[in-house]
């Protein structure tokens, strides 16, 4: 599992904390090996890091533990997204 922030977004406070609470390492971007993927939004509504994982299950894990924050996951159906398989929509109280 591995974290990228994406250039250019706006980063919330709350990022470190979070980062924290997933424990995912942060990388400049993330490799081949991060087969399952899914953003995270900002306050604005954009999608400033994707969180990667190395099979189902972490990925699993990952969305779990979004889910505990009380993030609504949003699947993405488009295929055109390979390895980029949801949205975690930032809680209403954030």
């Amino acid at each position: 599992m591995e974290t990228a922030l994406i250039k250019g977004k706006a980063i919330p406070k709350f990022d470190s904390a979070l980062i924290a609470f997933l424990g995912t390492p942060e990388v400049d971007s993330l490799t081949r090996q991060s087969i399952r993927q899914f953003g995270i939004e900002n306050s604005e509504g954009e999608i400033y890091r994707i969180v990667g994982a190395e099979n189902d299950m972490v990925y699993a894990t990952l969305i779990d533990r979004v889910r505990d924050l009380r993030y609504r996951i949003e699947p993405l159906r488009d295929q055109g997204f390979h390895h980029f398989k949801a949205i975690a929509r930032i809680p209403p109280e954030l």
